[in-house]
């Protein structure tokens, strides 16, 4: 039991089903602000050293996220989780020379890898160690009240581009190609070190498995997103040649993997991608500018059809479209602009959801 999610034993049975694909009813996660409460985001510092502070010191963020969880209402399958906003494809930050810098709610990066050099992997020489630490603590402070989620460490050639800039990659890849290789694979062999302590220091928080932040997944083993975002600028034998392999790899590697697919220009890589035999399910993301979810009904069929479930992140009014067209096994609808509790509720019965949810 979790103080946050009193329902945590049979959610946690709900989310182990929901990576086999044997999930009774879609699962469904629906988050608002709790009837006759009153929550205020703390807003960010502007001083770079205080920004730093907010995003990797354990007690300031365990001060800011109890707050929000004793105010938010977790329907379903939703789960209180801090998720470790470290930057996306944050193990570049573990190289050598790595220029970055914290923002309001990300981190950017400047290219620090010259032209012919390759990515020297520090370890917990690098900010890797405050991370561990921050992470163990707030297991530690956590621990029976709510999860703490991996951080958005994925996407190898991602880190490279962190690294190396998008641009002078681009070229790599054709001018360099060998070059290439031989980073991601030191990037990777990066990846999987630092994952492997990452993991062991919240294992003990996540009751012996792991938990994705924003995906709101779980799983007894470990788990984490593949991400390959840099693809919509390649081609599909770019994608096979420079990717596949990190991905058949890790898909391994993981208990439980999920890809997230960002954009609809990556729906040219989506045989390859559904054609891993270990790869469990692919996250949607409707990318602004583009059509949303429900606009996509086609390749989400495609993608249950191969076997791989779906996690998506639909609005709520595509919540009935979704429900009517797509299997229920398998599949994860978060929603997170309920107007409050009740229509949280309204939500959760349009998926078969009632009595479940405190």
């Amino acid at each position: 039991m979790l103080r946050f999610k009193p329902d945590w034993e049979a959610v946690s049975r709900r989310l182990e089903a929901l990576w086999l694909g044997e999930n009774e009813r879609p699962l469904m996660a629906v988050t608002c602000l709790k009837e006759n409460h009153h929550y205020v985001r703390e807003k960010p510092p502007e001083d770079p050293e205080e920004l730093f502070r907010y995003f990797t010191d354990p007690e300031w963020i365990h001060r800011r996220q109890t707050h929000r969880f004793e105010n938010t209402f977790f329907g379903g399958e939703a789960l209180p989780v801090i998720w470790m906003n470290f930057g996306t494809a944050g193990h570049a930050k573990y190289f050598k020379n790595c220029r970055y810098w914290f923002a309001e709610n990300t981190v950017w990066y400047a290219r620090s890898l010259e032209d012919g050099a390759l990515p020297e992997y520090l370890g917990e020489d690098s900010i890797l160690a405050v991370e561990k630490r921050c992470m163990a603590e707030l297991g530690r402070l956590g621990q029976g009240s709510y999860l703490v989620s991996m951080p958005d460490n994925c996407g190898t050639l991602d880190a490279l581009a962190h690294l190396r800039g998008s641009n002078e990659l681009l070229l790599d890849l054709v001018d360099d190609p060998d070059l290439v290789q031989e980073a991601v694979e030191r990037i990777l062999a990066g990846y999987v070190h630092s994952s492997e302590r990452l993991f062991d220091a919240i294992r003990e928080n996540n009751l012996g498995g792991s938990t994705h932040g924003w995906m709101q997944t779980w799983t007894a083993g470990r788990h984490q997103q593949l991400q390959v975002d840099f693809s919509v600028m390649i081609s599909p034998a770019m994608f096979e040649q420079f990717a596949m392999p990190e991905l058949e790899r890790l898909t391994g590697w993981l208990d439980r993997s999920t890809y997230h697919l960002d954009g609809q220009e990556q729906i040219r890589h989506l045989d390859m991608i559904l054609s891993l035999p270990r790869l469990n399910m692919i996250q949607w993301t409707p990318v602004a500018g583009q059509p949303p979810t429900s606009a996509f009904i086609p390749q989400l069929q495609r993608i249950q059809a191969a076997g791989k479930g779906l996690v998506l992140f639909p609005k709520k009014h595509e919540v009935p479209v979704l429900l009517d067209a797509l299997k229920p096994q398998g599949l994860y609808l978060i929603i997170n602009d309920a107007s409050g509790e009740q229509e949280a509720r309204d939500l959760l019965a349009l998926a078969g959801i009632r009595g479940e949810t405190p």
